[in-house]
């Protein structure tokens, strides 16, 4: 555990609680200076703390805290990964050399999206990547996202009693607008220079408030709850990660059967209605028709004529 993470322990044990930054230096066994730059640390990833002279510090919000004890309960089989903040969950994952893992964070500094994009990811989300070994065949390393896509929204279901919407193919929507984002990526073994494991990447919007989204954020995305009052009292972090993991590994032990199709069919947001299509140069408007069984998305354009389309050749928009 780091310096910050420390200091957030500790504020966060005792929010109604002043703590001079000598007291606090003599709990973390560090320097005054030390103390300082974790507080700084801090409050770059979002936490909002107090400081009166002559009073000291305090904690004004928080993210949740995990307990890597329940993780651990829960996710026995499974290598944990706990930081309150990191530059990217992906990133880290791929640096590993266990079979299995989990990295989970509250903050990211430099999430990604897809095509490279960015990803916001303040306070007040869930970011987690797991480390599967491909025991699969390559052939179905494709269907990876959309089974995650399933396992999300359903692990969402049980633990939240929220129901969300997949938009082809990374996507979840609660209430038409964007709650959660998958990236999937491969590992490449560095001898072999074959698929040897795959990171599953998954931000979800949990409790930021809507309106600390920035610019066009403000109009697209949301968060299943808005700010960490409205959380129920009985909801339990812990839990909804674990019951993401658990879902989603059941899921990859069966890929080939592709029996998440007929959920993840169920769940498009973007079946019977129209899309636009962005096609490296080409730009066109057509109905979302059918999900084939390798999760591609087939669209009829105005003339009748079908096209299969795969996650890496387009960009989905709805016409509303």
């Amino acid at each position: 555990m780091n310096h910050a993470q420390t200091l957030l322990k500790i504020l966060s044990a005792n929010r109604s609680c002043y703590h001079s930054g000598q007291q606090l230096a003599g709990e973390m066994g560090v320097s005054r200076t030390a103390v300082w730059k974790a507080m700084e640390t801090l409050r770059n990833q979002g936490h909002s703390i107090e400081g009166i002279p002559n009073r000291g510090y305090r904690l004004l919000t928080s993210t949740l805290l995990y307990s890597k004890e329940r993780l651990e309960s829960l996710l026995p089989s499974w290598e944990l990964h706990l930081f309150d903040s990191i530059d990217s969950t992906n990133r880290y994952a791929k640096s590993l050399e266990s079979k299995k893992a989990l990295v989970l964070a509250c903050h990211q500094s430099e999430g990604r999206g897809r095509l490279s994009r960015s990803f916001y990811s303040p306070q007040g989300g869930l970011y987690l990547s797991l480390l599967f070994p491909a025991t699969f065949p390559l052939s179905d390393a494709s269907l990876i996202t959309s089974a995650a896509a399933v396992a999300v929204s359903e692990a969402i279901e049980e633990k939240c009693g929220k129901y969300c919407r997949i938009k082809w193919v990374n996507d979840l929507f609660y209430e038409n607008r964007k709650v959660c984002g998958i990236l999937t990526e491969g590992v490449l073994g560095v001898e072999s220079g074959r698929l040897t494991a795959v990171v599953v990447g998954i931000g979800l919007n949990l409790f930021t408030k809507r309106e600390s989204f920035q610019g066009s954020l403000k109009t697209i995305a949301t968060s299943l709850y808005d700010g960490q009052d409205s959380l129920p009292s009985d909801f339990s972090v812990d839990d909804l990660v674990a019951c993401i993991v658990q879902t989603l590994e059941a899921s990859l032990d069966t890929l080939g059967e592709r029996s998440f199709l007929a959920a993840y069919r169920e769940r498009s947001l973007v079946l019977g209605h129209e899309v636009r299509v962005l096609s490296g140069a080409a730009e066109y408007v057509a109905k979302a028709v059918a999900i084939d069984d390798e999760a591609h998305l087939v669209v009829e354009d105005a003339f009748g004529h079908q096209r299969v389309l795969s996650s890496g050749e387009v960009s989905i928009h709805l016409e509303v």
